[in-house]
């Protein structure tokens, strides 16, 4: 029988089937690697995908979210993942603050704006800060926290009322600063009974509006008239009156040390633009860009720094003490409207 593979009889043939044999073993050789290659990073992309949902569930276990539907878990999934691949790559490009898994972690951009923000209609109280003002010697720095001026910090969940969390704070602590006991005051009997004044309950209202309601009707204690995250039918009694302002007055709108001097008396709720990643995944530091001067939210600059680098204003949010720094931000001062708008409306009230 005739050897195909014989050097001695078919020396060409051998050769030929020697470089066939070699081609088939190479393309099986790079076949294995292709194939170990392609395993590997599957695995790689697996494993990535199982920490994330694992992360995923002890979100869920953390903030009790609830879903409604497997396809509903998997649509929340794949936000969750987006939203924590901005704040990764976002935290490596040096900025003065961080960003991470929030409570709003599974919302979209537009779902978390329609959550806690509502457009502002900017208003300046009928009193104006004297201009003398200026002439005020205050501190470098000052926390009304560590002052025991400010109460905990609250959620007001689904219902977009800042306004009633920043007015009612700003108010508690007037009235504490004043020399009086500090009280936990009814952020629901702003959201219930405020609308003949400008309000709009959960759907926004502003805090110039909540303090000429307080100063005409007076405003109750949080356990008479607890916090529900919704509006509801007024239901105050006189009463049950806690506390009364005498009057309520502007800051000074784009002048920080205006701002300043009154920070230095007491906290000052303002206005802010926070339907921005800076804010719904907000976990530490300063913040000094990217927020914006729309502003549609309030909150409650409780003190400042001006010795740090960048100078800061520390505010009180409502939006439950796990988000952020427990519960509050910092903010860089600047000139004019300031970072995310905190200048455009800075307002307190007078116990």
């Amino acid at each position: 029988m005739e050897d195909y593979f014989s050097a001695e009889s078919k020396p060409e043939s051998h050769k030929k089937a020697l470089k066939f044999v070699g081609l088939v073993a190479f393309i099986g050789i790079i076949a294995i690697i292709a194939n170990f290659s392609s395993s590997r990073e599957t695995s790689v992309v697996l494993a990535q995908l199982e920490l994330e949902e694992q992360e995923f569930k002890s979100f869920i276990e953390l903030y009790n979210k609830q879903y409604s539907s497997e396809q509903e878990y998997q649509n929340r999934f794949k936000i969750f993942r987006d939203n924590s691949a901005y704040a990764r790559i976002f935290n490596t490009h040096g900025e003065t603050y961080i960003l991470g898994i929030t409570e709003f972690s599974d919302l979209t951009s537009q779902e978390f704006s329609a959550r806690i923000s509502s457009p502002i209609t900017i208003q300046h109280s009928e009193v104006q800060e004297s201009q003398q003002a200026e002439k005020l010697s205050i501190p470098t720095s000052i926390d009304w926290t560590q002052k025991g001026a400010v109460t905990p910090v609250l959620n007001q969940g689904g219902c977009a009322c800042g306004w009633a969390f920043s007015s009612v704070g700003a108010i508690e602590s007037a009235w504490k600063i004043s020399g009086n006991q500090l009280l936990t005051l009814s952020e629901q009997q702003l959201v219930d009974c405020s609308t003949n004044y400008g309000n709009k309950g959960c759907n926004g209202g502003n805090v110039v509006n909540a303090f000429q309601y307080v100063q005409y009707n007076g405003v109750t204690t949080a356990s008479i008239y607890p916090y529900i995250v919704k509006q509801g039918s007024c239901t105050y009694k006189t009463s049950t009156k806690a506390v009364q302002i005498g009057s309520y007055r502007n800051a000074g709108r784009g002048v920080e040390s205006l701002i300043y001097n009154a920070v230095a008396l007491q906290p000052v709720s303002v206005a802010v633009q926070a339907n921005q990643p800076a804010w719904q995944l907000y976990k530490g530091g300063i913040v000094s860009n990217n927020c914006g001067t729309q502003v549609n939210h309030f909150a409650l600059i409780v003190g400042y720094d001006q010795t740090n680098s960048p100078p800061y204003w520390k505010v009180k949010n409502s939006w439950g003490a796990s988000w952020g720094e427990a519960g509050y931000i910092r903010i860089a001062v600047v000139s004019g409207d300031g970072v995310c708008g905190i200048q455009i409306q800075p307002s307190y009230p007078i116990a």
